[in-house]
Parts: structure tokens; C-alpha cells; sequence
């Protein structure tokens, strides 16, 4: 590569990198950051993994797509459809 050759491509880079600034800086990302920090407004908040379990008489009969349950009458975790419960190999637990 030639001297010239290779600060043209360092010139650019250095052009690129100005874009990309530019980009990030624009209305494309937010200006506010995600955190676990309890004061920030837009924060995630850490959970804790909790299975809700009981008999299939006391099941929820809806919940959030893809919700974990244990049902303690068939022993073993389903998960909610969008229509029905079904066990891991996909079978409807009613």
C-alpha cells in the first residue's frame, strides 16, 4: 500500500467515525440510558424468577404468553399459549 493510499483510507475512517458520532448522537437513540438504577425514570427493574403454582382447578384461565406454571395435579410446569396450557413437549394440559 502506498503512503498516499493509506492516509486517504485514515482520512476516511476518520470521516466515518464523524457519521456514526453524528448518527448516534441524533433523535435515532434516546438520549436517556436503561439502568437498574432505582432513581432513573426509565429503569428495568431485576426480578426475581417466581413460578406461580397450584392445582389445575385454580390455574388462571388466561395469562401472559409463555407464563410458567406449576401445576401441582399433573406435577410438572406448563406454559400459557395465547389459548391453552401445554406441558414442555407440547402437549394441551387441561
Amino acid at each position: 500500500m502506498e503512503k498516499d493510499e493509506f492516509f486517504k483510507k485514515i482520512d476516511q475512517q476518520k470521516e466515518m467515525d464523524k457519521t456514526v458520532q453524528a448518527y448516534l448522537a441524533s433523535t435515532a437513540f434516546s438520549g436517556r440510558k436503561v439502568t437498574d438504577n432505582p432513581v432513573d425514570r426509565n429503569q428495568v427493574v431485576p426480578r426475581g424468577y417466581v413460578t406461580r403454582n397450584s392445582t389445575t382447578a385454580l390455574r388462571p384461565t388466561t395469562s401472559v404468553l409463555g407464563e410458567s406454571y406449576f401445576d401441582t395435579t399433573v406435577s410438572k410446569p406448563v406454559w400459557w399459549s395465547g389459548s391453552s396450557y401445554k406441558d414442555a413437549a407440547g402437549n394441551v394440559i387441561s
